[in-house]
């Protein structure tokens, strides 16, 4: 089982995201909130395919990177998102919970 809080590494996300799009966030809530849930909880099954020793570390940065490219295009598919803006927002939710996730899995999934 996880030890990965869904809901605080999702709350964390999201206020950075929305700290980073600013007065564009608006315009994107729905469509970054539903790709930053989905974000978050591929962290959270990243975690516990590590623990039970069924991803590797290359497979696990593979998943996230997918993940991370799918969120950056949903939020580019808003008209008032630029590509900067897109990259800023998905990046700032992973720093916020870079510390706690690469110590709770054990290596540096985020970089």
């Amino acid at each position: 089982m996880s030890t990965i809080d869904f809901s605080k590494i999702l709350g964390d996300m999201l206020g950075a995201a929305k700290a980073q799009l600013a007065d564009k966030w608006p315009a994107v809530e729905s469509l970054a909130t539903s790709s930053i849930k989905t974000l978050a909880q591929s962290l959270v099954d990243i975690e516990e395919m590590s623990l039970k020793g069924t991803i590797t570390k290359e497979q696990a940065a593979l998943l996230l990177n997918m993940h991370k490219n799918t969120a950056k295009m949903v939020l580019l598919s808003v008209e008032v998102v630029g590509i900067v803006a897109a990259e800023q927002a998905i990046n700032a939710a992973l720093d916020v919970v870079k510390d706690a996730i690469n110590n709770t899995i054990g290596f540096g999934l985020i970089s």
